[in-house]
């Protein structure tokens, strides 16, 4: 539900900045046209974040098309009706050109301290070891294998093979739809309540099936699926440091940001209060408007 909000404010910025005039346009292949307003093939790959593109870039693609075809009709008809002409969304749209000002200006400062936000491992390591008690699996995790083929034959042949002892990495190039994917997964621990999250009845098996068991061959959606269960973390257990090194790193990075953006925000405010550049209320003239206004 998380990307799918980011990717919705991801659109609706994009469908603003598709009305740029055409000299700020590419000159890419048009994927799509609504009045006067272009979606090229480029403008879709600088949009699409990246993990999208390479689950399947194909399928990605025509999603934004799709989605940015939705969202420039219901723009174009607002202008239109004239919708954009109210002082309240004047107002709004006020708001979004500051916030994104300042979002913009972080930016620019955290690119003039980039050798500052590096965070090495050694400095994670520290930081677990110093808060090692706060880090506790909340829920099962498992890590699992999820074969997918187009045709019974292929998955019950997969699982043959597997029985015998074929190792897993020649048995997914040699029947799964999608390899990479599949053998990038199964090295990866996972929460329950994340494990194959579209498909339910894999789910009930993990939760299930014993240790290196398969289970039985699901078809859903045109395809075939099994998982067999590797290795089980309960909930309450610590996790490895190797799982949690890349996020501590990113938290670390996060504060190191924070810190820097705020100082330097802070500072800016400081040198305008000693040039005499802010006014502000007091305690009493705050009290004396909220008395007016609610009528006390």
């Amino acid at each position: 539900m998380q990307y799918y909000y980011k990717y919705t404010a991801l659109l609706l910025l994009f469908t603003a900045v598709s009305c740029l005039p055409p000299a700020d346009r590419d000159d890419s292949e048009v994927l799509a046209r609504v009045g006067n307003s272009v979606l090229t093939y480029n403008d879709a790959l600088s949009e699409i974040p990246s993990y999208v593109l390479a689950e399947d870039t194909t399928a990605a693609i025509l999603s934004f098309q799709d989605r940015w075809i939705q969202s420039q009709v219901a723009y174009q008809e607002a202008e239109r009706l004239g919708l954009g002409n109210s002082a309240e969304i004047r107002q709004k749209l006020s708001r979004l050109r500051a916030q994104l000002m300042q979002d913009t200006l972080k930016e620019y400062v955290l690119q003039e301290h980039e050798d500052e936000l590096s965070v090495t491992t050694e400095e994670a390591q520290n930081y677990y070891q110093a808060h090692k008690d706060q880090f506790v699996l909340e829920e099962r995790y498992v890590r699992f294998r999820h074969l997918t083929t187009n045709t019974r034959t292929a998955a019950d042949n997969a699982k043959r093979e597997i029985m015998r002892g074929t190792s897993w990495d020649e048995v997914v190039r040699e029947y799964s739809v999608k390899p990479e994917l599949q053998l990038r997964e199964s090295n990866q621990y996972w929460p329950i309540s994340m494990a194959v999250p579209d498909i339910s009845m894999l789910k009930r098996f993990l939760n299930v099936i014993g240790i290196t068991e398969i289970s039985p061959i699901h078809y859903q959606g045109g395809q075939y699926h099994f998982v067999q269960l590797m290795e089980v973390r309960p909930e309450g257990d610590h996790p490895d440091l190797e799982w949690l090194i890349p996020q501590i790193k990113e938290w670390l990075r996060l504060e190191k940001a924070r810190r820097i953006t705020n100082g330097y925000i802070r500072n800016l405010y400081l040198e305008s209060e000693a040039n005499n550049e802010i006014e502000k209320a007091n305690v009493t003239d705050i009290e004396s408007l909220i008395d007016i206004n609610t009528g006390n």
